[in-house]
């Protein structure tokens, strides 16, 4: 598991002969009014900011009115874990607490080096991205029928080139070709897999953040440990299966009848009775998403429902489809909680 994009709400930023851009206010000629600015260093500014591409680090600060009348400052600053660690490009299985405190005080310091005074360590979080890197048995687009399975579970999904992207409410699910994305970038990839696939879990709003235990800087550093399980959890939540049911599937009736005779298990006829139900399902066209709706409405709890959803998703996805999505869920499994 990595930490890898965090965006901090700095409690403060001072500057000092700082090496920072300026937008001014704005003017309304008609009216003449001008919009929300600070002063910064003698100058107007509605928003200042430093794109410090050498150090991986983006430094915005913005002024904005409140309701009552007054106006604050609003300092943030957005970096990569890994990159400002020089480790772009480079396959990590995992960044640990310690990597994620010598991250914020290259932050820290590249920033007070172009003159922004403030201290990383005492700052809000606005989001923060966990990913983990695997390497796959085959191209990323091989994986293409267990991606399509995400979209059932009342997200809306995106899918762009070699990327698919799930949204949900304050967060997304980002599954990628790394190696792809590296390339296209210029960096040397030859030090990483053949087929490395990245899975990242995005936690973008701060309410999120403050439910998964994430208010600060503090509550991270703190609460890192949780970090596996919370990720873990959430893409339990959008593609592997909940939990509690596990089916698979012949190609026939008699072939799936005949493999639940060979389950070390009592009730291996009540199990493959249940598997040929759900073989009716898939053969009538019946889609996962419909499957768990109905049974929401007829009053089966939220877990049982996407539990049996997610058994009938299996259902329709071929044989060589569900050992992908078991090696996809065995490797990811593995790095977030090793």
């Amino acid at each position: 598991m990595l930490v890898d994009t965090l965006t901090l709400g700095l409690e403060r930023a001072e500057y000092r002969d700082a090496n920072i851009e300026i937008e001014p206010p704005k003017v309304n000629l008609l009216t003449g009014e001008i919009s929300p600015y600070i002063d910064i260093q003698g100058v107007r500014a509605r928003k200042a900011y430093a794109n410090l591409f050498d150090d991986n680090v983006y430094f915005t600060d913005k002024a904005k009115r409140l309701p009552s009348g007054s106006i604050i400052r609003i300092p943030s600053v957005q970096f990569s874990v890994p990159k400002v660690l020089g480790l772009d490009g480079v396959y990590v299985s995992d960044v640990s607490m310690g990597d994620v405190r010598d991250a914020l005080s290259v932050v820290r310091d590249a920033l007070y080096k172009n003159g922004i005074v403030t201290d990383t360590f005492d700052a809000r979080i606005w989001r923060l991205d966990v990913a983990c890197d695997i390497a796959t048995a085959y191209p990323f687009d091989g994986y293409g029928v267990v991606f399509d399975a995400m979209h059932y579970r009342n997200y809306s999904d995106v899918r762009l080139g070699s990327t698919y992207r799930v949204s949900g409410k304050g967060s997304q699910w980002c599954i990628y070709d790394k190696r792809a994305e590296c390339e296209a970038r210029g960096l040397d990839v030859s030090g990483l897999p053949d087929y490395l696939m990245r899975f990242e879990y995005r936690m973008l709003k701060r309410y999120t953040l403050r439910d998964a235990g994430y208010s600060d800087v503090t509550e991270l550093l703190d609460g890192y440990d949780n970090l596996r399980e919370i990720t873990t959890s959430a893409w339990d939540k959008v593609l592997f299966d909940k939990g509690g049911v596990s089916y698979s599937y012949g190609d026939t009736w008699l072939e799936t009848l005949l493999n639940g005779s060979e389950m070390d298990c009592v009730r291996w006829l009540d199990k493959s009775i249940k598997q040929l139900g759900f073989i009716m399902l898939k053969n009538e066209g019946v889609e996962p998403d419909n499957f768990y709706r109905a049974l929401l409405a007829h009053g089966v709890s939220d877990n049982t429902a996407k539990k049996y959803a997610d058994a009938l998703r299996n259902a329709n996805l071929s044989s060589e489809g569900g050992s992908l999505l078991a090696e996809l869920s065995d490797k990811v499994h593995q790095q977030l909680i090793q």
